[in-house]
């Protein structure tokens, strides 16, 4: 009976999880989030980190004609934010309490595509860097620190400046902000995990991480107007989303009836000895295992219904089976 729970259990929480990765799409008119009380969450930081996966739609042969993703701007004492400029280019900047501020430009932007960014203030080393996934795409020397107060109001998919207001025409997804200057390790930690933090709550400096795993995909959304933290500790305001349609609205993959059969797999035993099995495998799927600091420690493919994973080299603890980067599964080794 426990045997079987556990398969059932273990059942209910791919499908969930699989069904659940989802965005917000915004329709670059006047949708955005803003997170109250988010003024003084970075108060006197000198190491700072801001990530989002932006999927940006937006054509633009450059000003006014900007695309906002995320993050702080008050020109006065304290920029930190993303920024497309045209199709192709974004800017990432740090403004310190003087008022001194740190740019880079870069012109690899791709749109109708996700990448994830990490816009990486490093007040230690006196750097601040620019990462698309795990790839550093630009580095200038900066410095000082975060105002004491009144830095501002966090925004995803808003940026304004003077009289302009640059909204965001795409989607977003996997926010998160840190007063910590993350590392390559780090990122790429991230980075294999399909962009997730793989553990928020035992992150000691991340200060707020939105999933956006809420509502219906493109469906009837009227009542889902708030981002949750994962923290629970700053959740957004959803404004001006229309909340129902093809955007301006909770955006992902719709499961329909035949795309739920096929996704019902099973995995087990859970907790595991030597082997796990997964059952209902219909095509050739890659499954990789990842330890709980995010690292990839096994990769593995798997071929027909039923599979066999040799884990029994694993210590004992706590891992996630990632398959075709989709689809996650916790599992205990014994």
């Amino acid at each position: 009976m426990i045997k079987k729970l556990l398969i059932l259990l273990c059942f209910f929480s791919i499908n969930r999880n699989y069904s659940q990765d989802n965005y917000l799409d915004f329709d670059g008119s006047n949708d955005y989030v803003s997170v109250p009380n988010s003024d003084n969450i970075l108060a006197n930081a000198n190491n700072i980190t801001l990530s989002c996966k932006v999927y940006p739609r937006k054509v633009s042969s450059g000003f006014p004609n900007f695309n906002g993703f995320m993050g702080y701007r008050n020109e006065t004492d304290f920029d930190f934010y993303l920024i497309q400029l045209s199709s192709n280019s974004l800017e990432a900047r740090f403004r310190n309490s003087l008022g001194t501020a740190f740019s880079i430009t870069y012109t690899g932007l791709v749109l109708n595509q996700w990448t994830q960014f990490f816009l990486v203030y490093n007040g230690t080393n006196s750097t601040l860097k620019l990462y698309s996934g795990t790839t550093e795409v630009g580095s200038v020397a900066a410095s000082g620190s975060v105002s004491a107060s009144s830095t501002g109001i966090l925004k995803i998919g808003l940026m304004s400046y003077q009289n302009y207001n640059w909204y965001n025409d795409g989607k977003i997804d996997e926010a998160s902000l840190w007063d910590k200057a993350l590392s390559p390790t780090d990122i790429a930690a991230i980075t294999s995990n399909n962009g997730e933090i793989l553990n928020p709550l035992s992150e000691t400096n991340l200060k707020l991480y939105y999933k956006f795993n809420q509502g219906i995909p493109y469906g009837n959304n009227t009542t889902v107007t708030t981002v949750n933290d994962e923290l629970s500790l700053h959740n957004g305001s959803v404004l001006n989303f229309n909340l129902t349609g093809t955007t301006s609205n909770w955006g992902g993959l719709q499961l329909n009836t035949n795309q739920f059969i096929k996704n019902q797999l099973l995995v087990y035993p859970n907790p595991v000895n030597d082997f796990i099995i997964i059952s209902g495998i219909t095509e050739p799927t890659n499954a990789k295992i990842i330890d709980i600091s995010g690292r990839i420690i096994q990769n593995d493919k798997l071929l027909n219904d039923k599979s066999k994973i040799d884990v029994s080299n694993l210590n004992s603890g706590i891992y996630l089976l990632l398959l075709d980067n989709l689809q996650k599964i916790k599992f205990i080794k014994n």
